[in-house]
């Protein structure tokens, strides 16, 4: 392969998940390409014109023309119209936490998202053959802002024998007895099933909640992964209460790619890690390939985290299934994950929904990840 070889990366920085941008980094790195890296800083990654100057500089300054990028939601459209019109191959990943309405496919640009809103979409497919009909919601103040809810919603709109028995919302400064009330706030909703998301440090408050109330005993839990902190998955573990994490991805043992990383870097994969190796693997199958058009782009596979790696000609994006993860007691003592159910994705919810007008009075969190 040629020394001369140029990939640029565009990688945002976090308060909360500090080590996010070298996560990335050495997911991507681990495929071994014969390149030369050019790695630039996009704050949060929101900023949509901090993203299209640093994309100027790659390509006018150093002359790269494939691009990774880890970028937030908020006017990303924007971004992919520049890249496209430019000729930039652009490979753009996000976590999917906001439902991408009227965010159609453009020429050289390949998005591979985490998802989040594709897997909660499935879940509500999930509840509603399990006849799960009063579903009760558990979120933080901040979290509600991204578009999960939203996307379960979407699922089962059409049928009106299914529904939300109420929303429980952590506020922003929490209360003294906040997992009393908590608690009652759950109770009082009377659901068959709690749908609970959080992050970063209101996932840590979160945790602290569920094990003093033990809400989990009762009620059966379906979250998200940045949900389950490490001292969650223990509490669950521990007790053996049903809790179960709908995600494409989830850092389990039977992960190849995980003994890979752990094995390289001597710590666990986040999902930034696997984002960033699976972006490294398309890159890897475009240079093998020399491929430098969208239609051989599309024809391209390979096998990674989450399955067979390939971009969907439709929409530019690829599409992965989802699952329900449980957790488990190791053997060492430790909390485990394991897939318990398979969310077969068809691709149809994002076909539908890239061609589907934004509804108004949608607004939402902008950065890149969950939390600050």
């Amino acid at each position: 392969m040629d020394n001369e070889v140029k990939i640029g990366i565009l990688i945002p920085q976090s308060k909360q998940y500090k080590t996010l941008d070298r996560e990335f980094l050495n997911g991507f790195k681990l495929n071994n390409l014969n390149v030369k890296y050019y790695i630039e800083s996009i704050g949060i990654g929101s900023d949509t014109q901090i993203i299209i100057e640093k994309i100027q500089k790659l390509n006018f300054q150093e002359d790269i023309s494939i691009i990774i990028g880890f970028f937030g939601h908020h006017n990303v459209e924007s971004v992919y119209e520049y890249a496209s019109d430019n000729n930039i191959t652009l490979i753009a990943s996000d976590l999917g936490a906001v439902v991408p309405f009227n965010i159609q496919k453009q020429k050289g640009i390949f998005i591979n998202s985490f998802s989040l809103v594709e897997s909660c979409y499935l879940l509500g497919n999930h509840f509603e053959e399990k006849k799960l009909d009063r579903i009760a919601c558990s979120t933080s103040y901040y979290d509600s802002g991204y578009g999960l809810l939203l996307a379960l919603n979407l699922s089962f709109s059409n049928n009106k024998n299914i529904g939300f028995t109420g929303h429980y919302i952590t506020p922003f400064m929490p209360r003294e007895n906040e997992a009393e009330i908590m608690n009652e706030s759950i109770t009082t909703l009377n659901p068959n099933v709690v749908f609970s998301f959080n992050s970063g440090l209101y996932a840590e408050e979160n945790t602290d909640f569920l094990i003093k109330n033990d809400l989990t005993s009762n009620y059966t839990f379906y979250t998200t992964p940045f949900t389950v902190t490490p001292k969650l998955a223990k509490h669950i573990a521990d007790t053996n209460n049903e809790l179960y994490i709908t995600s494409s991805w989830m850092n389990d043992d039977s992960c190849s790619f995980s003994k890979l990383y752990k094995k390289t870097h001597k710590e666990q994969p986040s999902i930034f890690s696997m984002l960033g190796y699976e972006n490294g693997l398309i890159v890897k199958a475009i240079l093998e390939n020399n491929a430098n058009d969208a239609e051989t782009i599309n024809s391209l596979k390979t096998e990674g985290p989450r399955g067979t790696v390939f971009i969907n000609p439709e929409t530019n994006r690829t599409i992965y299934d989802s699952h329900i993860y449980e957790i488990y007691k190791k053997d060492s003592g430790e909390a485990g994950y394991r897939k318990k159910e398979l969310l077969k994705n068809d691709g149809n919810f994002i076909k539908s929904i890239i061609k589907t007008e934004k509804p108004e009075k949608i607004g939402g969190w902008q950065n890149a990840y969950l939390c600050h």
